[in-house]
């Protein structure tokens, strides 16, 4: 069996459950649109934000559409995701995402992104947003860092947003005496949690549907249970649907049933 079989099979245009979610794929959803939102008021209010929940609920695809979402001409979105790294390495990604050669030096590199965010504002009129994905791997010393260079003109200025995204286990860091300064100065949390039970519903049958087929493809019942089991989870969910599509084609079911879900949810417990 290929793709281009259960395309055929179930009149798609493209396999609807791939790894990433499309920005407008989540633009239907009430928790997301939500979610997006405290995002958006972070960045309007030119705060330090947090944005955490378990992997697998979406936190990169609101990262996404939020940068969809601002103004090219007004703010200057930096992404950062390669946190498993020193302080070093850190300011010579944000050199790079802010168009400065990075240097050997961190000082030096410390005092250019400053010079540069200053410069983006006051000058250009341009606010810099700097979103930090998988936050949760950031080292502590990365993390005081991060309070250090946001304060501008004495503290008395906001220059820069910044939105740490990652997993909820970052929450329990700020309790640490060394990250109190950070903490205090955290804005916005922004916890995102697993789809309810009538947004999963929707989600399965919106990318079904941009996929070309607008038929029920997937019984309540399977709906349902898909639910049950991913906890509302978009990547389970993701993985749960496209299994149990594959089952369904497999028996030649015209839709997808509960016992195809339960068929790949049985299957995942054995292994």
């Amino acid at each position: 069996m290929t793709n281009r079989d259960l395309l055929s099979y179930f009149n798609l245009t493209g396999l609807p459950f791939t790894k990433e979610v499309p920005v407008e794929s989540l633009i239907g959803l009430p928790s997301a649109q939500k979610t997006l939102q405290s995002a958006q008021l972070l960045v309007e209010t030119r705060g330090i934000g947090l944005m955490i929940g378990k992997s697998g609920t979406g936190k990169s695809c609101i990262l996404r559409q939020l940068v969809a979402s601002l103004h090219a001409g007004l703010y200057h979105p930096i992404y950062i995701c390669h946190t498993s790294i020193g302080l070093t390495e850190f300011y010579t990604h944000l050199c790079t995402g802010l168009g400065l050669e990075p240097t050997s030096r961190r000082a030096s590199m410390f005092r250019r992104i400053q010079e540069r965010i200053l410069s983006l504002n006051k000058s250009n009129r341009v606010h810099p947003v700097l979103l930090i994905d998988e936050s949760h791997h950031l080292d502590n010393e990365i993390l005081k860092e991060i309070r250090l260079f946001t304060n501008f003109d004495i503290d008395s200025y906001n220059a820069l947003s910044v939105l740490l995204c990652g997993l909820e286990n970052i929450s329990s860091r700020f309790g640490l005496s060394s990250l109190e300064p950070l903490a205090n100065s955290i804005t916005i949390t922004i916890r995102v949690e697993g789809l309810p039970k009538e947004e999963t519903f929707s989600y399965i049958e919106q990318r079904i549907s941009r996929c070309g087929n607008n038929n029920s493809v997937f019984t309540k019942n399977a709906l349902a249970l898909t639910h049950q089991a991913s906890g509302g989870i978009m990547r389970n969910i993701n993985t749960i649907a496209h299994a149990a599509m594959l089952n369904a084609y497999m028996k030649k079911s015209v839709q997808v049933e509960a016992e195809h879900v339960k068929a790949v949810i049985e299957r995942h417990i054995d292994n």
